[in-house]
C-alpha cells in the first residue's frame, strides 16, 4: 500500500503531464549512473517513488535501509532464521524499498510480495525475478495459503488502514502466519503524530488520541483522483485504493490492548525507531496444542 498527501489545487492534466516529465528526466539520470558505476539497484519512476513517500533516488534507497534495518535486526533477534531458505512476505510491497535490501542480504530466503497498486507490483515482476508478486485486494483475503509464512513484514500499511479494515487484515495476516511465525509492522504513534501536527492534526486531536488510542483522518484527494481518467496508471495516485483510506495513528497502549483479539500475541511495540518516525509492533503467532499435534 502508500502513502499519500494532497498537492493542493493544480489542474490533473498539468499535474500527470508534470509527472510524467519527471519520470522521463529520471530515467535519463538512472542511465548516466549506472555508466558512471554510480546505481546498481533497480530504480523505479519518480512517480511511483513518491507515491511510497520518497522523494528522490537518494530517499528511496536511504530510507529504505532505515525501514529495513530494525526490522531484519529485530527479526534475526526473535529467531527468524533469515539465512535458511524461509517464506517471507512482504505486505504492501510498493516499489520495494525494502525488499531491495532484504533480497540483497538475504538471497536463501523465499520472498514473496503483495500490493493494491497493479503498477508497482509490474515493477517487482520485472525486477525481481525471485520474488513471487501478487496483486492484491483491497480487502482480505490474501493469495497465499493458511500457515505458509514464517515471518511477515509490512512497512506504512497499517498506518493508512482505515479503522474498520483494521482487524480484518489482522486477523488475514494471522491466517497466512505459521504457528510461531512473527509480524513486524510498522504503525504511526505518538512519535510520527508529533510530526503530523501541522498537516494532519486539529484542535482536539491529541486529546481524542489520548483517551481513545486510535486517531484517523481519510485523505481528501481520493475521491476525485478516483473519478479522473489519468494519462497513465502509474501516475494516479488511487490506483487500487477501493475504500476508506488515510493517515491512521496508533497508540502502543491500544495495539497492546486490542490487537490480541485478533489471535496475535504482541511482543513488543519499539516506538520511533522506522525511519526516526513509525514504531514497529512485533507479532507472533502462538503455537497451540491443536498445531503441535495436527
Amino acid at each position: 500500500m502508500k502513502s499519500q498527501r494532497s498537492f493542493g489545487w493544480v489542474p490533473p492534466v498539468v499535474r500527470d503531464t508534470g509527472k510524467v516529465v519527471f519520470d522521463l528526466g529520471q530515467q535519463c539520470r538512472v542511465a548516466l549512473g549506472r555508466a558512471a558505476g554510480m546505481i546498481d539497484f533497480p530504480v523505479p519512476a519518480n512517480s511511483s517513488l513518491r507515491k511510497t513517500s520518497s522523494r528522490s533516488i537518494r530517499h528511496y534507497y536511504v530510507s529504505g535501509v532505515a525501514c529495513y534495518l530494525p526490522i531484519a535486526a529485530m527479526s534475526l533477534h526473535h529467531g527468524v532464521r533469515l539465512r535458511e531458505p524461509v517464506r517471507v512476505l512482504d505486505f504492501g510491497c510498493g516499489v520495494g524499498r525494502q525488499l531491495l535490501h532484504f533480497t540483497r542480504q538475504f538471497p536463501s530466503v523465499r520472498f514473496s510480495a503483495c500490493d493494491i497498486d497493479a503498477t508497482s507490483v509490474k515493477f517487482i515482476e520485472e525486477n525481481y525475478p525471485n520474488v513471487e508478486v501478487h496483486v492484491s485486494k483491497f480487502e482480505p483475503p490474501l493469495p497465499f495459503e493458511a500457515g505458509s509464512m514464517d515471518m511477515i513484514y509490512s512497512v506504512s500499511t497499517f498506518s493508512h488502514i482505515n479503522p474498520e479494515q483494521q482487524g480484518r487484515w489482522l486477523k488475514e495476516l494471522w491466517r497466512v502466519t505459521r504457528p510461531g511465525g512473527f509480524c513486524f509492522l510498522t504503525t504511526e504513534g505518538w512519535t510520527a503524530f508529533s510530526m503530523l501536527r501541522d498537516a494532519f492534526a486539529r484542535p482536539g486531536d491529541e486529546a481524542e488520541l489520548r483517551e481513545k488510542g486510535i486517531l484517523y483522518r481519510e485523505y481528501e484527494f481520493l475521491a476525485s483522483e478516483r473519478r479522473r481518467k489519468s494519462l497513465t496508471p502509474q501516475v494516479n495516485a488511487a490506483v487500487g485504493i477501493e475504500g476508506s483510506y488515510g493517515n491512521t495513528v496508533l497508540t502502543p497502549e491500544f495495539i497492546r490492548s486490542n490487537w490480541p483479539a485478533c489471535g496475535f500475541e504482541v511482543v513488543e511495540v519499539v516506538e520511533g525507531i522506522i525511519d526516526a518516525r513509525q514504531d514497529l509492533v512485533i507479532l507472533r503467532r502462538p503455537v497451540m496444542a491443536t498445531d503441535e499435534h495436527g
